[in-house]
């Protein structure tokens, strides 16, 4: 009796100790991944400020002024109507249809597609970086929201009129739920700041004005009034949005 006793401790202890080594070894694959993927996109985001040109304050003023006569333009040509920035294009693109030149320090290429221009790195084109200081995010935008871009950074879903130019640009990015890229933007408020440069070296300082929870199939904000200014929105799932299907959006405007 004493012996069976003794044997069914024992193999309790084992499930035990199994148990123990199944969530540690989780625990385990889970931060060595984060880490991973934190360092390839540090690395890639690295290479983009790399590449990009440094702009003097009148050069960004004139970027600016540029993009504005252009929304004036298509105003009066009727391609958009007057006080909105409607109808534009998706920003997506890829290597193969761009057919992007020579450039930069390591032999990356550059394209143009949907108003952004773009830099080829590691086998992905990075339109800009973005910057969220209240979450401690600092990574790279890519041209879509491929499965294999949103390991490394986010992803542009639409955009009117390519990145930091006049009306709404849509960027999407994983929750997992721990420190990378979207996973805290449930923690983002009204006021919080958002930077994002682009190719050209144009950097941009988005405040946040609205936030909420919608389902995944909601589109409606995407090509929304923006008055011809610029505006972002960030779009990740909830802690339980692959369960639920809803996602947190967040919109900003040009501070």
């Amino acid at each position: 009796m004493e012996s069976k006793r003794k044997d069914t401790l024992t193999l309790l202890l084992i499930i035990v100790i199994v148990i123990i080594l199944g969530i540690v070894g989780y625990l385990g694959f889970e931060v060595i991944s984060g880490n991973v993927k934190e360092n390839e996109s540090n690395e890639i985001t690295d290479e983009f400020e790399k590449q990009i040109p440094t702009l003097t304050e009148e050069e960004i003023q004139e970027i600016r002024a540029r993009a504005a006569k252009e929304v004036e333009e298509q105003i009066a040509n009727g391609e958009i109507p007057s006080g909105t920035n409607q109808g534009g294009t998706s920003s997506s693109g890829n290597s193969s249809s761009n057919g992007g030149s020579s450039g930069g320090s390591s032999g990356g290429s550059s394209y143009s597609s949907g108003g952004s221009s773009g830099i080829y790195i590691s086998g992905q084109w990075v339109l800009g970086k973005i910057v969220i200081p209240a979450t401690n995010v600092r990574c790279s935008i890519f041209d879509n929201p491929s499965p294999q871009a949103l390991e490394k950074g986010v992803g542009i879903v639409y955009s009117t009129n390519g990145l930091n130019k006049p009306g709404n640009t849509v960027i999407a990015g994983h929750n997992y739920k721990n420190r990378l890229f979207f996973s805290k933007n449930k923690n983002l408020v009204v006021g919080n700041i958002i930077k994002i440069t682009d190719a050209s070296g144009l950097e941009i300082t988005y405040e946040i004005y609205n936030k909420y929870i919608t389902s995944q199939d909601d589109a409606s904000f995407f090509q929304r009034d923006t008055g011809g200014a610029r505006e972002i929105s960030l779009s990740t799932c909830t802690d339980n949005g692959l369960k639920t299907g809803e996602r947190i959006i967040i919109w900003a405007r040009e501070k």
